[in-house]
């Protein structure tokens, strides 16, 4: 199965493998070696950390337990939450900490595609990226979902906007998406919208 944060997240060439683990701060942090969860949660005290893949809103959490190994092969994005949250349920919010990340990540590799090309050199996980921005791509490449196209998931967010004259933003977990645009997340399989994209070949 696909998963667009794991591929959105990833800079390495296509013969590397790792883990990304999104930190409490927002930040990425690429896994190359063998790990066991238990050496990143000493790094950051009262959290935990969670595949990605198992998260669907309204879905309880899954903490890893100390001694699982983080999977480096194939496309394995972690989630760090507070243990506060150790027996609460996934929802909109986390979804949005994860699509902000992988963005985040995504406009880096823009900048490192320009500067490279701008240098007269391009990078080869850069190569494709300049070969969208010439195309008039903005980068966010998604390709088709099993159950709900990537063209009408951004599609429909884009005409919500236009429908709407003002929305209030989500505070919580620092999310940027407006309030509709969470309803129409909660609308869709969301697990499906945003994991299961076969864009994964590239790694």
């Amino acid at each position: 199965m696909g998963n667009y944060a794991s591929c959105a997240l990833s800079n390495i060439t296509p013969s590397s493998s790792s883990s990304k683990v999104i930190l409490p701060d927002g930040e990425v942090r690429h896994i190359h070696a063998p790990t066991k969860a238990a050496e990143l949660m000493m790094e950051i005290p009262s959290f935990f950390l969670v595949d990605a893949k198992t998260l669907k809103i309204g879905r309880k959490l899954k903490p890893l337990a100390a001694d699982d190994d983080l999977q480096t092969r194939g496309c394995h994005v972690y989630v760090a939450f507070p243990m506060t949250r150790a027996t609460s349920a996934a929802n909109a919010s986390d979804m949005a900490r994860l699509f902000l990340a992988a963005k985040k990540q995504q406009r880096r590799r823009v900048r490192t595609a320009v500067k490279h090309c701008h240098n007269g050199r391009i990078s080869p996980e850069g190569e494709d990226d300049v070969k969208m921005m010439s195309a008039g791509s903005k980068l966010m490449s998604l390709v088709d979902i099993d159950e709900f196209s990537a063209a009408e998931f951004m599609h429909r967010i884009s005409n919500s906007k236009s429908k709407k004259p003002k929305l209030e933003t989500i505070a919580e977990e620092e999310s940027i998406l407006n309030g509709l645009e969470i309803k129409q997340l909660l609308e869709l399989d969301f697990f499906n919208a945003f994991f299961n994209i076969s864009y994964c070949s590239r790694l």
